[in-house]
């Protein structure tokens, strides 16, 4: 599976729902009072660690994650229906950073469950509006508008052992030969272009290895994988 360990999505929680105007037009209720229902609430965005995911791969190509939006009010006092919350799911260890690069949640423990964004509320229908000097109220309250964000999902990769040097001296080689891991492995620099992780099993007993990408003399200023060797 392709390593995937930082990208950035569009995120947006659900409009709230119009209020309704209407009013009673029973054949024997000669003065119907308002009866507009309200507006449903909009869907919430929920991060969810999902155990058996250990890549961003799947945000790849898909970078929109917009929840439902909630339904208008309905005429007899019928509220809308809340649109459903969209929960995405991310590997254990994955940071959540706002455009600014802040850092939103750390999403480091497992079954960890994290709103990232409230759906906005549903607006008040017109039976909310009735007073004695306007009792026919011809207004209703409009639904919440919700706005889109960027965000950046970060994943932390998580191991025990991290296997660092120079390009090309037998680090995937070795990780190759103590675990199941099947690396790239050739005969020059940059073979590896982002961690490989492998399980060493020993008895009972396990641990994780990465085989991290190598480092040269400067790297903080661009040469070889640059920073984006440092972020490990």
């Amino acid at each position: 599976m392709m390593f995937i360990d930082k990208v950035k999505i569009n995120v947006k929680a659900g409009n709230g729902g119009d209020g309704a105007v209407s009013f009673r037009r029973e054949k024997y209720v000669p003065n119907g009072g308002p009866n507009g229902g309200d507006g449903g609430k909009g869907g919430d965005v929920v991060l969810a660690v999902k155990n058996n995911l250990n890549t961003l791969v799947d945000f790849r190509y898909n970078q929109k994650f917009f929840a439902e939006n909630g339904h208008n009010g309905e005429t007899q006092n019928k509220s809308g229906k809340s649109g459903a919350d969209l929960i995405i799911y991310v590997p254990q260890g994955t940071v959540v950073r706002d455009s600014e690069n802040r850092i939103i949640v750390d999403m480091f423990e497992p079954n960890a469950r994290f709103v990232l964004l409230k759906g906005g509320n549903g607006g008040n229908g017109n039976q909310h509006y009735a007073t004695s000097r306007n009792q026919t109220p011809r207004f209703s309250q409009p639904g919440e508008k919700t706005e889109a964000h960027e965000v950046i999902l970060e994943l932390k990769t998580i191991a025990d052992v991290g296997l660092v040097g120079f390009p090309n001296v037998g680090k995937s080689t070795l990780l190759s030969a103590i675990t199941e891991a099947k690396p790239k492995i050739a005969n020059y620099h940059f073979t590896t272009l982002s961690p490989n992780l492998g399980v060493l099993r020993m008895y009972e007993k396990s641990c994780v290895v990465a085989d991290i990408p190598g480092l040269i003399e400067g790297a903080s200023v661009g040469a070889g994988l640059g920073h984006q060797f440092l972020r490990h």
